[in-house]
């Protein structure tokens, strides 16, 4: 399935909600600007799959301390986004990462990688300009 595929399935179902209402976030934050709005969704897109390559070069290299910094810093963004996903999954994963069991580490950095995969997704999706996502119809905070 490819990521549009994925993202318009996820957007029928209702399980994007959270991802949508990042992307209104991004809006708020651009000001009802679409096109700054698309440059945001952009660095945002860029940023979260460059984590995910540090993460996963982290977890080749059993840096456990490096994982900490990476999901306190991924945890920090995805606050300013209101990401819950990608906020606990940082957090659960930070917690373990000194000294819990690598087993367990490496199925909360699934659960990590899984929620930058999401919001690279729809960001992906959102920043085309014939895509299905209208950003001025996003769930917004007022």
């Amino acid at each position: 399935m490819s990521a549009d595929e994925a993202v318009l399935q996820a957007l029928r179902s209702g399980s994007a909600m959270p991802l949508l209402e990042v992307l209104g976030r991004l809006m708020d934050l651009a000001g009802d600007n679409e096109q700054a709005a698309r440059q945001l969704i952009d660095n945002v897109m860029t940023y979260q799959v460059q984590d995910l390559e540090q993460l996963r070069v982290y977890r080749e290299r059993n840096d456990r301390q490096a994982i900490a910094r990476l999901c306190h810093k991924m945890a920090g963004a995805a606050c300013v986004l209101k990401y819950q996903p990608l906020i606990s999954s940082c957090q659960q994963l930070k917690e373990i990462c000194i000294e819990g069991p690598w087993s367990v580490l490496l199925e909360r950095a699934q659960s990590v990688e899984r929620a930058l995969l999401n919001l690279k997704d729809i960001c992906c999706v959102a920043i085309r300009d014939d895509g299905p996502i209208n950003l001025r119809e996003l769930p917004r905070e007022r």
